[in-house]
């Protein structure tokens, strides 16, 4: 979390506390209106394609794509929601899944021919250059575009409120061992000052880790996990294993080999976190 002091008026400063967002829509309409906002990694250009776009079974916050031609999923969650620890990441994942292979047409004409209508564009290079004043090479988004869709190789940004240690340590995981895929995990402070709405946006990376675990670190760490499991069900205790040669249903005899099997289904903070650091813009 930044760290923003303010002065009252009798000259005393203080650390001033973020104001929650009052729904997460708000969130999202503030991406969508300003995605620039976002400090992104390699600092790329966005453009807003869509938004609550259907992909397979579910619908993506927005969509977007880079002057490079490569496409961007965003997903919007507040810390408080409970999908903002684990399920985001496969709701991301599951949406880069549903567009790897489509042609730039099907994208076009499948799904995101609503959105583009609502823009007045036919093609998503169209929506890029009236957006972007004409200053991208056509050829080379085009190009770049395919590539994207046909390799898979997007960009995934997810936006929160305040980034739990576990979406952190699970999105580091994913960027350390895929180079297919851009993850960015960004929180978007909000602030009330003076009457005024300010909003401080960060990305946050796991710090780098240049050794193993020590015991006590795996302790904390497991530790720290099991304070958000809910408890182990019960095992309930099994029924008494008929002899091998009586049926388990009937009680007839059988052969003793046919027992029956069930398979069950931008500014610095003031302390360092021990999981992350962030990076200002």
């Amino acid at each position: 979390m930044p760290a923003i002091w303010t002065c009252d008026e009798n000259g005393r400063w203080g650390f001033l506390t973020p104001s929650e967002y009052p729904a997460e829509r708000v969130l999202h309409d503030l991406v969508k209106q300003a995605p620039q906002m976002l400090p992104l990694a390699g600092a790329p250009r966005l453009t807003v394609l869509g938004s609550e776009v259907r992909l397979g079974n579910g619908y993506a916050d927005l969509i977007a794509v880079e002057s490079s031609g490569r496409l961007v999923i965003i997903e919007v969650k507040l810390a408080d929601n409970s999908e903002a620890r684990r399920a985001v990441v496969a709701q991301v994942l599951s949406y880069a899944a549903h567009l790897q292979g489509l042609l730039p047409r099907q994208l076009e004409g499948q799904i995101l021919d609503r959105d583009l209508a609502e823009l007045g564009c036919e093609t998503v290079l169209n929506a890029v250059e009236e957006d972007q004043e004409h200053t991208v090479d056509a050829q080379a988004f085009s190009d770049g575009l395919a590539h994207s869709l046909a390799e898979g190789n997007l960009r995934l940004v997810i936006v929160l409120d305040e980034a739990p240690d576990e979406l952190v340590q699970l999105t580091g995981y994913l960027q350390s061992v895929t180079d297919k895929l851009i993850i960015d995990l960004i929180t978007v402070t909000s602030y009330q000052i003076n009457g005024q709405h300010i909003v401080v946006p960060q990305r946050v990376e796991p710090a780098p880790r240049s050794r193993a675990l020590s015991d006590a670190e795996a302790l904390n760490r497991q530790a720290g996990e099991s304070s958000t499991l809910a408890p182990r069900p019960s095992v309930q205790s099994s029924p008494t294993r008929p002899p091998h040669n009586t049926n388990c249903c009937t009680g007839s005899p059988i052969g003793q080999n046919n027992w029956p099997v069930t398979v069950s289904p931008p500014c610095t903070p003031t302390r360092a976190s021990q999981n992350h650091a962030t990076t200002p813009t």
